[in-house]
């Protein structure tokens, strides 16, 4: 029998899993809750992979005893050592038919792995947020991915919450909103089924849920699309600092990634980036002054967007049969595509 690898896409919100043969061929793919084990703990966290994967084998026809050839995880939350090797030995503890071998690596470089391997800027923008620069060379550096405490800026938690704080802090009279504050506040109230400013504070605190705070991006993008203001504000806002990313990586880029066809290649992962529209003019705005400055004029000609056409699982399952010096058949071509295409000479 064929060798099969099994991917995950780890998300704060939603996670999937994929099996592919060694000739790239998709078996199975499945889905799951959460799997970001600073959120739900790692006891959950390989609950939900464990479930995803058994679900994948039987809906591919194979043995759920039989274990993969290898499992490649790319997680958000996936880059400290000492918790992967953990996360990989209570794997192998409490599920021993699970796979054969164990490889994680980040969200951010897993959506790379699926997309291209020349490299490129991956920008995540989800429930949280990630940037990555990987080189032609293999290279890295990244900005962000701390998590709401330290970061997250422009990914959902941070536009519900710079929305939500818009809203206090207008009704405390500390600082003025750039703009009227009452649709905002009408569909946070019913969103989180409040009456009052009072009525947040558990959702603030004592039962704080970063999915479903971070779920009133959603409420926020339609405002901002039936013309509210203060929404439309919010996600300029957002465009801008997830462009503050790019600017943050873009000095150790090669100059073999700014030269490429696509200039550089800016993989956009999360569901923010579906409000790419409302994203557009701040997002824009920072990279067009980027491409001015002394710094990166007549260097940085232009970027494209892409969007994966296929879960960053791929890339996981890819990048967990290299670790063990086997190989799946990639299709880049069809991986990912340009939605988004800006020259600093022409717009298209």
């Amino acid at each position: 029998m064929t060798s099969v690898f099994g991917g995950v896409e780890g998300g704060g919100t939603h996670s999937k899993a994929i099996l592919v043969a060694e000739d790239g061929k998709i078996l199975a793919q499945t889905e799951g809750s959460s799997t970001n084990h600073w959120l739900v703990g790692v006891d959950k966290c390989i609950e939900v992979i464990n479930d995803m994967v058994q679900r994948a084998k039987m809906e591919a026809g194979l043995d759920p005893n039989t274990p993969l050839r290898s499992l490649g995880m790319s997680l958000s939350g996936g880059e400290q050592k000492d918790a992967i090797n953990k996360l990989i030995d209570q794997m192998r503890d409490q599920f021993p038919t699970l796979s054969q071998h164990y490889f994680i690596t980040t969200d951010a470089i897993g959506a790379m792995a699926t997309a291209s391997d020349h490299g490129g800027v991956v920008l995540i923008s989800g429930t949280g947020s990630n940037c990555k620069l990987v080189n032609p060379d293999g290279s890295q550096i990244g900005c962000g991915g701390w998590g709401h405490m330290m970061g997250d800026e422009g990914s959902g938690f941070w536009i519900s919450h710079l929305a939500v704080k818009t809203v206090f802090d207008a009704r405390d009279n500390l600082v003025a909103s750039p703009h009227d504050i009452t649709r905002v506040r009408k569909d946070m109230e019913e969103h989180f089924q409040v009456s009052d400013l009072m009525g947040m504070l558990p959702h603030l605190y004592r039962n704080f849920n970063k999915s479903h705070f971070a779920g009133f991006c959603k409420k926020l993008a339609e405002g901002a699309e039936a013309g509210d203001a203060l929404c439309q504000h919010v996600f300029t806002e957002a465009g801008r600092v997830l462009a503050k990313h790019v600017e943050a990586v873009l000095p150790a880029a090669q100059e073999l990634l700014l030269n490429s066809e696509l200039g550089l290649p800016i993989l956009c992962e999360g569901s923010v980036w579906r409000s790419w529209e409302l994203l557009k003019p701040g997002f824009t705005e920072v990279l067009g002054k980027l491409a001015s400055s002394n710094k990166f004029k007549g260097h940085f000609h232009g970027y494209s967007l892409m969007i994966l056409q296929h879960s960053s699982a791929l890339g996981g399952a890819s990048l967990g049969a290299q670790n063990i010096g086997a190989a799946i058949s990639m299709d880049y071509s069809t991986n990912a595509k340009v939605f988004y295409r800006h020259s600093f000479n022409s717009n298209q």
